[in-house]
């Protein structure tokens, strides 16, 4: 079965395609849309569906906002969760919505500040993948490898 996670925002959204049982990463990308902001909400979903259907994905997990310092970035990124999330229900996809805190527990990253995370996230896959992807596809990977079978859950 593959799996997709998608960490989402409106000027770059990472994704990785993985076999969940193996935790082989298939494919993985970024998605970096231009235009006003719902021009790029549009652009996003309208490929994060393609991706889903494309490679015939069982589980989605997109990532759960997470409350901002500005309540319009705050707005946005709802607009982003909620129109995905729906749209992906709609085709019958199995959607989970899971926080960033939790999907960095589970791979073990322990950093708090968020510049920090992204360099823990780049210096994990690149010493598990041997890749050197952009930090929103280390994130991305790494949440799909969070909800992979073959994931030892870190203490």
């Amino acid at each position: 079965m593959k799996l997709i996670a998608f960490d989402q925002s409106t000027t770059a959204t990472g994704w990785c395609l993985m076999d969940q049982e193996t935790s082989t990463i298939l494919e993985h990308g970024v998605i970096t849309p231009e235009g006003s902001t719902n021009e790029r909400i549009r652009k996003i979903i309208k490929k994060c569906m393609y991706l889903c259907d494309f490679h015939q994905v069982t589980f989605v997990f997109i990532e759960g906002i997470q409350v901002q310092k500005n309540p319009k970035v705050y707005e946005i990124l709802a607009k982003l969760q909620g129109t995905l999330e729906i749209c992906l229900e709609e085709r019958n996809y199995i959607v989970n919505v899971v926080k960033s805190s939790e999907w960095r527990k589970r791979v073990g990253i322990k950093s708090k500040k968020r510049i920090e995370l992204k360099a823990e996230a780049i210096q994990m896959v690149s010493e598990l993948y041997n890749i050197n992807p952009t930090e929103d596809e280390c994130e991305a990977i790494l949440f799909a490898r969070a909800y992979s079978e073959q994931l030892e859950v870190s203490k």
